[in-house]
């Protein structure tokens, strides 16, 4: 399994447990996906440029009706249109779009078998 494989895997697999937590939160814990950030910054570090990746995921914002947490008026995520994922910031939001894009993941629920994107049949 190479090293965009071990990736996708791992990135899925963070965000799934992200998004159910987000779902159905549990009020004592906050769920930040770090290790998924900690992926996005090593591709990063090895030349992969996650803001030119293309594919489903974006990054995206939810307005709010108030400010939120730190005066924010929006919440960042990522979206492939059918499922959103809050992130902490909207840095964050660009690398994760780019990692999931990078590393072929096109759903989070359920993970579906995982393609590089170099792979796709167009």
């Amino acid at each position: 399994m190479d090293s965009r494989e071990r990736a996708a895997t791992l990135s899925a697999s963070v965000l799934q447990s992200a998004v159910r937590n987000q779902r159905h939160p549990n009020a004592r814990m906050r769920y930040e996906p770090t290790v998924v950030y900690q992926l996005a910054e090593r591709a990063r570090s090895r030349g992969v440029d996650l803001n030119a990746m293309e594919g489903p995921w974006r990054a995206d914002q939810r307005p709010l009706r108030a400010p939120g947490r730190n005066s924010l008026s929006a919440i960042p995520i990522i979206t492939n249109e059918h499922t959103q994922v809050m992130v902490d910031t909207a840095e964050h939001a660009i690398d994760v779009a780019g990692l999931l894009n990078w590393c072929g993941v096109r759903d989070l629920e359920p993970v579906p078998d995982l393609v590089p994107p170099d792979k796709v049949p167009h």
